[in-house]
């Protein structure tokens, strides 16, 4: 009787999955659309003290922080179900790591090179591939929204002030504040904060929305101050003759 699946995935100490079907298989490289995947290739048949070596390198790299947002797995070929996969996937040498990204191995390792698959994760997972804990990151979506609350506060209390205020000020104000925004969203934006994009993309809207309501307003009344003054100039002329 083989081995149930839970007492395999328990020898393994680190993120490293073992994939016993080929359907897990396929389901993994189709996360590497997002994330970085490593596959190690092995076979029963290989020497255990060989074995055990790569498997306890390939999970202490596993574990670096840097690498947080890659994928590992390692694939016996000699199994069933993975029969024909060597050949597929140019598999020649044992062992073999393959890193994949959007479905295409951009790096092939063979043999006992296990600093290059260190390396070779860092390199092509890049320095941002780390995403922040998830608590972190709802911590932060919290500050957001209640940023976006404090803003919409103060933006009506300036606004019933507006009369006090001329609009020059006003729209240095409305810059700083834009300027403020932009730097918020360009940051979530690399960090694929989608709800919290979405809520400063519409904060810069109303912001610039509302910059451009006062600039018109500044003209408007510039015209009709300059209208004024030429008939004032016309009524002096007369008044003269």
């Amino acid at each position: 009787m083989p081995p149930r699946r839970t007492r395999q995935l328990k020898s393994l100490k680190g993120r490293v999955q073992r994939l016993v079907t080929r359907s897990e298989y396929d389901k993994l490289l189709a996360k590497s659309s997002k994330r970085l995947v490593v596959v190690h290739y092995l076979t029963s048949t290989s020497p255990a003290q060989q074995l055990q070596n790569i498997r306890a390198h390939l999970n202490k790299v596993s574990k670096q922080r840097e690498l947080s947002n890659v994928l590992f797995a390692e694939v016996d070929v000699s199994q069933p179900g993975f029969e024909g996969l060597g050949a597929e996937h140019g598999v020649t040498t044992l062992p073999a790591f393959h890193l994949w990204k959007d479905g295409v191995a951009v790096e092939v390792l063979t043999g006992m090179s296990l600093g290059a698959v260190a390396q070779k994760c860092i390199e092509h997972a890049g320095k941002n591939s780390a995403e922040p804990p998830s608590r972190w990151k709802r911590a932060f979506v919290v500050a957001l929204v209640f940023g976006a609350v404090a803003a919409a506060g103060y933006f009506g209390y300036q606004h019933s002030r507006s009369g006090q205020k001329s609009s020059a000020a006003q729209i240095e104000d409305l810059d700083a504040k834009i300027k403020e925004v932009k730097t918020r969203l360009a940051y979530v934006t690399r960090r694929k904060l989608h709800k919290a994009k979405r809520e400063q993309q519409k904060k810069l809207k109303a912001l610039e929305e509302r910059r451009q309501s006062l600039v018109l307003g500044q003209k408007q009344s510039k015209s009709i101050l300059k209208h004024h003054a030429d008939s004032d100039d016309s009524d002096d002329d007369s008044d003269s003759e």
